[in-house]
């Protein structure tokens, strides 16, 4: 697929990435050509078909011009969050066999230090040889170089990434053919990544992909979603994640542009640099931008918020006729002209003013949050996979999609519903199984090639998924009754105030809650109420305990008597993945947080 794209449009743009400031493109040939320097170099220091090679990085250009390079030399990719603890690092690399990792920065490589070395791991090359930072770290250190990190015997083990494509380029003057053939002997078969799951439990899981079934997934997309060469995507999720790699797997095939932001907190404003087409993202990003408008409403004139509220009743209702296919006609159509003149056209000029829709993945998404989007005419589509089926099962699409859904099967997947509610999904896209976990892969692949998903759900009568919890995380209180926490999690976090929420049930008689924070919204209303402190002593203060109790308030009115919330916890900082309380997607681990905070969960109970 890569190849003939590149011969398709060779001098076409189809990489970008902010430099000193300014945005710099690469082009399809150039892409080629950084990625067989990086093939070749390979193949140079003896990495050999089907070895494994890891890339513990930033999401950045670099990244993927690195993972064709390792596909293109008949490799297998391993991506690494680079967010994860040394531990976890480390267990990927062991677990996987990876002969060779490219890393991020010297804090990444400190990580290889902090316990056994990795078996099979021989070389690492190192993207940037100095992190500088802001403030100080926790050891007081304003920079970290590679020499400070690494002993001085371990020197040889260490290959900068410029010094690895001048090998490339060496060993592709002595071999020119090598890289051809490497290519030509990848099958559908054959072993394309071991993406490890993050899980909210447990040791990570390496999922095996094949070549065979990306290509499958990209085609079922390419035939659903409309996009073609004149598209370009903000990409600024973490590419260890396969809905991130699955959006450059897409390129590949259908010739867009992916231009890279600076970072997750530079997003926003990158958008209105690049003026994106599209963008994908996970429900955090987008909820953030809904309580950012939130917020506005709340603090701005009473003029102000009429005006938003008129706007936003009226794109609601035509929201709702173009997901019938209807168009707004009369005095409708004359009523939304102007609340996108006076509202929308603000939010989508934020955005760049060429975003056509935005997907949505990896987590559930607030139907409110939804709702917001279109509303200002950005559709925003919830889409459904698990990365054991190459991160997409289902999708909602611009001219077919209901809110509160994950969307319709892709073409040639099939879906399920198990007796007993699980959502089952087969498909040439499923994996072939867990790296070396026979056991596990029988229990989420059965005889017959559906995959368990974990997921609860329903399907109606047009096919449209909907997901309504996660099977194991069902909680039965003492009494018997089954609450589906991740439905009163999602209605807690619409509160503007509010960042994460973990409801406590299980074994006990009645459900609980411990809550964090929204920073910034938090602080922004303490100050408008003459109330000063930091994070910690505000969650502790009795007026935003109101604050808080009257969102709990809010979502208990929605809930069945034996669901609601009886008594809640503010912590007194936010969830962490640094920590291991949140996976590197933002879910939070339920079983390391309910024993991390287990003396404040038992004062609830007391």
């Amino acid at each position: 697929m890569f190849a003939e794209q590149v011969a398709r449009s060779p001098d076409r743009v189809a990489l970008r990435h902010k430099l000193g400031g300014v945005w710099r493109s690469r082009t399809w040939r150039e892409w080629d050509v950084r990625a067989r320097e990086v093939a070749s170099a390979l193949c140079a220091l003896g990495i050999a078909p089907g070895d494994r090679v890891a890339i513990c990085a930033e999401t950045r250009m670099t990244w993927v011009e690195a993972d064709l390079g390792i596909m293109m030399a008949g490799c297998v990719t391993v991506p690494i969050y680079p967010s994860l603890r040394a531990d976890a690092v480390l267990h990927v690399l062991e677990d996987s066999g990876a002969r060779l990792v490219i890393a991020e920065d010297p804090l990444q490589v400190e990580k290889l230090y902090k316990g056994p070395w990795p078996a099979a791991l021989g070389r690492v090359v190192v993207l940037d040889r100095v992190r500088r930072f802001t403030r100080p770290d926790e050891a007081g250190r304003l920079a970290v170089s590679l020499a400070d990190v690494i002993p001085e015997g371990d020197v040889d083990r260490f290959v900068d990434w410029s010094e690895l494509l001048e090998v490339g380029r060496e060993r592709s003057l002595l071999e020119p053919e090598e890289i051809d053939r490497r290519r030509q002997g990848v099958t559908a078969e054959s072993v394309a990544t071991l993406v490890y799951t993050s899980g909210t439990s447990g040791e990570p899981k390496g999922v095996v992909l094949t070549h065979g079934s990306i290509a499958f997934e990209v085609e079922a997309l390419r035939a659903t979603v409309p996009l073609g060469v004149s598209d370009e995507q903000l990409l600024f999720l973490p590419l260890a994640h396969i809905l991130a790699r699955l959006t450059i797997f897409l390129q590949v095939r259908t010739g867009y542009a992916t231009a890279f932001a600076e970072g997750m907190l530079q997003a926003v404003d990158n958008c209105a640099e690049v003026r994106p087409t599209f963008v994908v993202s996970v429900p955090r990003v987008y909820e953030k931008i809904h309580e950012t408008v939130s917020h506005s409403l709340e603090s701005g004139g009473d003029m102000k918020r009429r005006v938003w509220q008129w706007a936003f009743s009226v794109g609601g209702r035509v929201s709702a006729l173009r997901r019938r296919a209807r168009e707004p006609a009369g005095l409708l159509a004359i009523q939304h002209r102007y609340a996108d003149k006076l509202v929308f056209a603000a939010i989508k000029k934020r955005l760049g003013g060429r975003v056509r829709f935005m997907v949505s993945g990896a987590a559930p998404l607030a139907v409110s949050t939804a709702e917001l989007f279109h509303a200002a005419g950005v559709p925003l589509l919830e889409g459904y996979g698990l990365t054991e089926n190459c991160g997409a099962a289902t999708l909602n699409l611009p001219h077919r999609h209901r809110i509160g859904s994950v969307g319709q099967a892709l073409p040639g997947v099939d879906l399920r519903i198990a007796e007993d509610g699980e959502v089952l999904v087969r498909g040439p896209n499923v994996m072939r199984g867990y790296h070396r976990q026979p056991e596990e892969t029988a229990r989420t692949l059965d005889v017959e090639g559906w995959l368990h998903t974990g997921d609860m759900g329903r399907i109606d009568s047009d096919g449209f998924l909907y997901i309504t919890d996660r099977k194991k995380d069902l909680l039965i209180t003492s009494g018997g009754k089954k609450i589906a926490p991740q439905k009163i999690e999602t209605s807690l976090t619409r509160s503007p105030y509010l960042a994460h929420a973990v409801v406590v049930a299980e074994g006990r008689r009645h459900a609980v809650a411990l809550v964090t924070l929204e920073s910034d919204a938090v602080r922004a209303w303490a100050r408008e109420n003459g109330i000063s402190g930091d994070l910690a002593s505000l969650s502790a203060h009795p007026r935003i305990r109101a604050l808080i109790g009257e969102a709990v308030d809010i979502v208990n009115r929605e809930l069945a008597t034996f669901e609601t919330i009886k008594s809640f916890a503010i912590l007194d900082r936010d969830l962490s993945v640094d920590e291991g309380e949140l996976t590197p997607t933002l879910k939070a681990r339920r079983l390391v947080i309910e024993e991390r905070f287990a003396d404040v969960i038992e004062s609830l109970y007391e």
